[in-house]
């Protein structure tokens, strides 16, 4: 009989597939990209994780925001959100609520700390940084530029 012995290894994941990731940009977009009590909607917290997936993505985005364009391209949802909002809010760094028949998602004091002290250690600075320079940018123009998508 053959002796088979499997000799796993482990294979790296991108930083921006790792939970941790999705975590601290979510608090940082609840932060920096929303008004106070610092929440938002899905749509909102799915086209910011998108326009942080590439220079390309986020140029769009500077554009809406800077009203030189008026339209979106098809863009995708991220489709580990919502594991990224419950883990959120399993741990007491965000809440979930029901406002205006639209789910929010909030940021909590202890999801503000756990930013502060992630941006104190300087790490995932230039991510953050792409965030606070976008800003915030209200649910309803992303809606209206939402619904005129553009392919080019």
């Amino acid at each position: 009989m053959i002796d088979i012995k499997l000799d796993l290894k482990g294979i790296p994941v991108p930083l921006r597939y790792q939970p941790i990731y999705k975590i601290v940009m979510l608090l940082a977009i609840l932060k920096y990209g929303c008004q106070k009590p610092n929440n938002c909607n899905l749509l909102k917290l799915h086209f910011y994780m998108w326009a942080l997936a590439n220079e390309e993505n986020l140029k769009i985005l500077l554009e809406i925001k800077g009203k030189m364009r008026n339209s979106a391209v098809p863009w995708v949802f991220q489709p580990a959100m919502s594991k990224v909002i419950t883990l959120t809010v399993i741990n007491g760094l965000c809440k979930r609520d029901i406002k205006s028949d639209d789910l929010q998602v909030q940021l909590m004091p202890e999801g503000d700390e756990v930013l502060r002290k992630i941006e104190s250690l300087d790490i995932f600075t230039s991510e953050i940084n792409k965030i606070k320079t976008v800003g915030i940018i209200p649910v309803s123009t992303i809606t209206s530029v939402n619904k005129n998508w553009k392919l080019f």
